[in-house]
């Protein structure tokens, strides 16, 4: 019992000390200083995970489009055509070839899963399927965005609609990928291209006689009206980009006032989708610079045709063998123009 009772009071003596001894204002300091320290070093690493995270799925993004673009060649015969202009949207019941107004991004959708959308106005009365078309472009397609740089939402359309074939819409879905057109002069000939469907046939047939606003120039995979297959391209499938991010002014990721960046995701032809490898348009990492838009020709300041994206690394871009590689912003002029023409006899190792 006596043991018992010393114990106790040793035990009691001990609780008493602990409770009296508590932190120092000292130590309190050192220990918010070690946990801010730490904080620190943690939170880059955090940051560098979550964008190594966003840049894998950026990277699939764009292994998709190219599959599904392979697809296309294998079932239509050739690869998605670039389109008509950016005052026509995509038609489902105009086909996959020369006659469909709408670019690539539209033509992939049935080999995208996406089906439900590309046949949104299909079957309807002229007033109902102009309606139809006006609510398909705000339809956003998660696959078209970069999660470094934007998700995938309605943004405004602010532009004056001059749109042939569907009313005004209200906004967009937006693409943050561009097909490659090659390494010529980048021209989308900004006029407005066929009033009306019988105008647009007489030009696809070739019977018109001026075809002012056609771009000629380009010697990638994919533009205006084109409808290259891989056989095409001599240099080799694994040598030639298909399609790649896009460089865009990161104030205006969601306002709709780039003028490579304003318009549907589901237009033909434009600088919104399309991107060139031209020496004065090299690719570029997203940094503001000022919105010039040249009627008369197209210099180093117009920075809509560039390649580039949001990741600090270099950009995506599938090749038309299926491949996905990370391109250095530094790469050598002469080497992204050469994966940029599907023909030119340069083989970039």
């Amino acid at each position: 019992m006596i043991v018992r009772g010393l114990r106790l009071r040793l035990i009691s003596k001990a609780g008493q000390l602990f409770a009296f001894r508590g932190f120092t204002l000292v130590e309190l300091l050192v220990v918010l200083a070690i946990i801010s320290l730490l904080l620190q070093l943690l939170l880059p690493a955090i940051q560098a995970a979550r964008e190594a995270s966003r840049r894998a799925q950026c990277a699939n993004n764009l292994r998709q489009l190219g599959i599904a673009a392979q697809t296309h060649e294998a079932a239509q015969g050739h690869l998605p055509t670039g389109g008509w202009t950016h005052t026509w949207v995509g038609d489902p019941e105009r086909g996959f070839g020369n006659r469909q107004p709408g670019g690539w991004s539209f033509t992939l959708l049935p080999y995208l899963e996406q089906g439900n959308v590309f046949g949104m106005m299909r079957g309807k009365s002229d007033v109902a399927k102009r309606q139809a078309g006006a609510e398909m472009v705000t339809v956003p397609i998660a696959l078209m965005n970069c999660p470094s740089r934007r998700p995938a939402n309605v943004y405004p359309f602010v532009r004056a609609s001059s749109f042939v074939n569907i009313n005004e819409p209200f906004g967009c879905g937006r693409s943050d990928y561009a097909a490659n057109i090659g390494d010529g002069i980048p021209s989308d000939q900004r006029a407005a291209g066929p009033k009306d469907f019988q105008e647009a046939d007489l030009w696809i047939t070739g019977k018109d006689p001026t075809q002012a606003w056609v771009a000629t120039d380009h010697n990638g995979v994919i533009s205006q009206l084109s409808q290259f297959r891989f056989a095409e391209v001599t240099d080799g499938t694994s040598n030639t980009y298909l399609f790649a991010e896009k460089f865009m002014h990161p104030g205006h990721y969601d306002t709709g006032e780039s003028y490579g960046d304003d318009q549907s995701l589901y237009v033909g032809f434009d600088r919104d989708n399309a991107r060139s490898t031209h020496p004065d348009h090299p690719p570029l990492q997203d940094k503001p610079v000022p919105l010039v838009w040249l009627r008369d020709s197209d210099d180093e300041t117009v920075t809509d045709w560039n390649f580039g994206s949001a990741h600090a690394a270099g950009f995506n871009a599938a090749f038309c063998d299926g491949s996905l590689r990370n391109i250095s912003y530094d790469i050598d002029p002469e080497a992204h123009r050469a994966l940029g023409n599907r023909q030119d006899g340069r083989i970039i190792p």
